[in-house]
């Protein structure tokens, strides 16, 4: 295979640009460069992290290559993740485990034990409980963490970064540190607020030793066993992804290697030229990916308790007994919330976008009118969440003994069809039914409701697409056949609302992209309703 030689300027090319579009420029044009200016600004943290879950030096080193061995494998995994950095450091969390595992192996067989050096075990198993507690955070608040005290940011840089306005910054770094003190304090260690820059200074001053960085330099076999490990098992990575992974580290020499974080960005350049091999073909993705995940309740609030109606108000108490306000259903093991409703809608902030028809899969681009059935039952309208197509139709139907009024107040008078009303209200006595007509597109939820038993409510959505989900009992979610590219992600509940408050109604920009099937993972649904 012919060598090409490229020059790699040593100031860095890309300041102006965040995270965010560095990755962009990654993943779709294979730039190098900008692969350079993602390990230049994150390198330290990963290899301190690295070098805080083992003590062999070696081992830190296998770890530290193996954490940009992932990402240069696999870019777009971490496009539904808030920030590039704290996605890194979940990698890289990971990675060091695999090597603490491999690590405490090889001293099972040569049947020694880690001691103590110079007595600083004490702080070294501080950082570790920080690090595993850091990880535990919910991501909003993990972000800013990891930016402003694992990487030394200003919150300004941090902000832009993350994308976010400075009081928006400020308000959940504020939040991650006091979640991060009360876990602490859970565990038996405490911090002062000032402490947090001094306990995390071993990482941001942490030197990456400058024979990684070197212009040949080759992954060792356990970097490509630990990148393999995490990457779910992947049985070895090509070398060819190896190489251009650590072929771009040499653009660590900016950050490390004598380069200046105050120099000016049009200060002189300097030119060195290395030998790499041709960057590999991109993996061949398909357009069509189904996606899935899990939408959780915040880790730091405690999970309501379920609701009862007072008995005295309970009509009909024979038959219903004392119901329970069924409007935030929560699994106590996965913390999973059910009844989310999860959509895609195109990436701009217009209120009403058209989802592009030459955007849904060929087999879903015909669109078949479909009836949802919902019952009335004891424990409310079933199913109490409905997502529909525009075209359905909803059949109310009741074979209990008592009689039920449904009552419908589309909220989207917009959606409302000429000559015709979105609004019902019917009598069902026992074996009766009502069909609506077909649904419009619509932009909010229609609100049923029983008028005659005022805790028994329903949601009906209807979209002009068929991107969308309602969750299951624990929080899980698949829409199948997805458009790959970037989108928004919505998330609504009927208890919190949107996502993230009212910011969350254009959505949470996220990449589609895979071979087939993409999982985002847990999803917290932090929403200022819960205190409602």
């Amino acid at each position: 295979m012919p060598r090409i030689r490229l020059p790699i300027r040593l100031t860095a090319p890309f300041t102006n640009e965040d995270d965010r579009a560095l990755l962009d420029r990654f993943v779709d044009e294979r730039d190098e460069t900008a692969f350079a200016a993602l390990v230049g600004r994150h390198a330290r943290m990963v290899y301190g992290v690295c070098k805080r879950a083992v003590r062999d030096e070696h081992l830190a080193e296998d770890a530290f290559q193996a954490v940009f061995l992932v990402l240069a494998r696999n870019p777009a995994g971490m496009a539904a993740s808030a920030s590039v950095g704290g996605w890194l450091f979940g990698i890289a969390r990971r990675v060091g485990l695999a090597a603490r595992r491999h690590e405490e192996r090889q001293l099972r067989r040569r049947a020694t034990v880690r001691s103590p050096v110079n007595g600083e075990s004490n702080f070294d198993d501080l950082l570790q409980v920080l690090d595993e507690e850091l990880a535990r955070l919910p991501e909003d608040y993990r972000a800013p963490l990891i930016a402003c005290f694992l990487e030394e940011r200003t919150q300004d840089e941090a902000a832009k970064h993350l994308g976010w306005s400075l009081s928006t910054l400020r308000r959940r770094l504020d939040h991650g540190k006091e979640l991060l003190r009360g876990r602490l304090t859970r565990r038996g260690a405490t911090l002062a607020g000032g402490l947090f820059a001094g306990v995390f200074a071993p990482s941001v001053r942490a030197t990456v030793p400058s024979h990684l960085l070197g212009m040949t330099v080759e992954p060792s076999t356990l970097a490509k066993t630990f990148a393999a490990e995490v990457t779910c098992g992947v049985a070895g990575m090509k070398l060819a992804f190896a190489t251009m992974a650590l072929a771009a580290i040499t653009g660590l020499v900016l950050a490390f290697a004598g380069g200046d974080k105050s120099a000016p960005p049009d200060g002189p350049t300097t030119q060195v030229h290395r030998d790499i091999s041709p960057a590999p073909r991109a993996v061949e993705r398909t357009p069509w990916v189904t996606i899935s995940g899990r939408v959780v309740f915040p880790q730091e609030r405690d999970i309501p308790p379920l609701q009862l109606v007072p008995r005295g108000a309970v009509k009909d108490a024979d038959f219903f007994g004392q119901p329970i306000v069924g409007d935030v259903l929560i699994d106590p093991r996965t913390r999973g919330i059910a009844n989310a409703m999860v959509w895609l809608r195109p990436d701009c902030d217009d209120r009403k976008p058209a989802f592009p028809t030459d955007r849904v899969h060929p087999k879903l681009a015909v669109v078949k009118p479909q009836d949802h059935h919902v019952f009335a039952s004891p424990g409310g309208f079933t199913p109490r969440v409905v997502a529909a197509r525009a075209g359905d139709r909803v059949i109310y139907g009741n074979e209990t003994p008592i009689a039920f009024s449904v009552k419908s107040d589309r909220v989207d008078v917009n959606a409302n069809p000429v000559g015709k009303s979105g609004d019902f209200n019917v009598l069902l006595p026992r074996g009766q039914s009502y069909t609506t007509e077909p649904l419009p597109p619509l932009r909010i939820c229609d609100v049923v409701r029983d008028s005659i038993h005022p805790w028994v409510n329903g949601y009906v959505w209807a979209f002009d697409h068929p991107y969308f989900a309602v969750t299951d009992a624990n929080g899980n979610f698949t829409i199948p056949n997805a458009p790959a590219g970037t989108w928004r992600l919505m998330i609504w509940h009927e208890k919190s609302g949107y996502r993230n408050g009212a910011a969350g109604k254009f959505g949470e920009r996220i990449t589609i992209s895979g071979d087939g099937t993409m999982n985002l993972g847990s999803v917290v649904h932090a929403s200022g309703g819960w205190n409602d």
